[in-house]
Formats: structure tokens, sequence, C-alpha cells
């Protein structure tokens, strides 16, 4: 398959949806796990240091 035109109409799935945990639009539908709070994944809230240093 070509990486130009042609590749371009198989863009059209949508790969995350709305999460049911945090809301926020990163509940991945093909793994059913949220990348933002880990929602489907554990059932703690997905937290690292290094974002209360960023300020997320």
């Amino acid at each position: 398959m070509s990486k130009g035109t042609p590749s371009m109409g198989k863009c059209h799935k949508r790969t995350h949806v709305r999460c049911r945990r945090c809301g926020r639009l990163s509940y991945n539908f093909n793994r059913k796990t949220c990348v933002a709070c880990g929602f489907g994944r554990s059932k703690r809230l997905r937290s690292y240091k290094w974002m209360r240093k960023a300020g997320y």
C-alpha cells in the first residue's frame, strides 16, 4: 500500500472515544483503556510524580 492519498481514506475511524470515568476523549475503543486516567487498566487513577511537577 502506498503512503499517499489512497491510504488517507482509511483514516476516518475513531480510535478514541469519551471516557466514562474522566470524561476526556482518550478512551481507546480497541484496547478498552483510557490513556488519561487509566480506566480499564487499573482501579486507581493514573497519576505520576512528573505530572505534579509539570502542572497536570
